[in-house]
């Protein structure tokens, strides 16, 4: 089984900081962080032409849990950071499914 150590985000703005998106990044996470930011550059200028400002990052998540859901959020910051969030959901939760349909609502754990 292959460990995930680091994430690559890749966000396109059009104009400032106000119309940003996601880019495709080269892979959806890499073995080292080193190998990351090795191809963290070269992915930031394979996707420049559509977007007229690109930020990148790499960001480092615990290989024991890349196995679990993550969310993953980003913002670029006023002084024009890419600030990238990993967060794993805890699986210990419980998990509530609720329907409502023509009978009874049913409640799940």
């Amino acid at each position: 089984m292959e460990h995930i150590a680091a994430i690559m985000m890749l966000v396109g703005c059009t104009q400032g900081n106000i119309e940003c998106r996601e880019l495709p990044a080269p892979a959806i996470g890499f073995e080292t962080a080193e190998e990351c930011q090795e191809l963290l550059q070269p992915s930031i200028d394979s996707v420049r032409g559509g977007s007229r400002i690109v930020y990148g990052k790499c960001t480092a998540v615990d290989p024991a849990l890349f196995i679990e859901d993550a969310t993953i959020t980003w913002d670029v910051t006023p002084s024009g950071e890419l600030d990238v969030q990993v967060k794993f959901e805890d699986p210990s939760l419980p998990v509530v499914v609720a329907e409502k349909a023509d009978r009874k609502a049913i409640l799940s754990n």
